[in-house]
């Protein structure tokens, strides 16, 4: 019996059919990984930062703060020098959480001195060497009276 004889169980159709979908499923999974491994590399410094890909944390200090009305400027001192991060999202907020003084963890795709709505990792408030007076507090509550201090 030949290839695509009447007598053959697997017509010539079918067996050509099976070869050509297990072609395309091996063209699929070589494209699949090589896009995973070459597109970050090469499109990477043209994609958002919001992407999925390496983050590097990048930690400094608060030096200087400025409020717009439509966004924030800090200047954070980090080892590898300075950045100026400007904050047009959540200005409130980041204005509310950062002061001066305040060590901030940034989440930056690479190093630059100019960046623009940064992913804020951390936080760490500036530390009170003793014997000093803290900043102020929080504010009182409503319908409480602070107590004054004793003369």
């Amino acid at each position: 019996m030949g290839v695509g004889s009447p007598g053959d169980p697997i017509p010539l159709r079918t067996r050509r059919r099976s070869r050509s979908i297990v072609l395309l499923l091996m063209a699929g999974v070589v494209l699949g990984v090589s896009g995973t491994l070459l597109v970050p590399r090469l499109a990477g410094p043209y994609l958002p930062a919001v992407l999925p890909g390496r983050v590097e944390h990048v930690e400094g200090e608060v030096v200087a703060k400025q409020r717009e009305p439509d966004r924030l400027l800090l200047t954070v001192l980090t080892p590898q020098g300075a950045i100026l991060a400007i904050f047009r999202q959540k200005v409130p907020e980041i204005d509310l959480l950062v002061d001066l003084g305040d060590h901030l963890t940034l989440a930056l795709r690479r190093y630059e001195p100019f960046v623009e709505d940064p992913r804020v990792q951390r936080v760490r408030k500036e530390e009170v060497p003793d014997g000093e007076e803290p900043g102020p507090g929080p504010a009182p509550s409503p319908g409480k009276v602070p107590e004054k201090a004793p003369r």
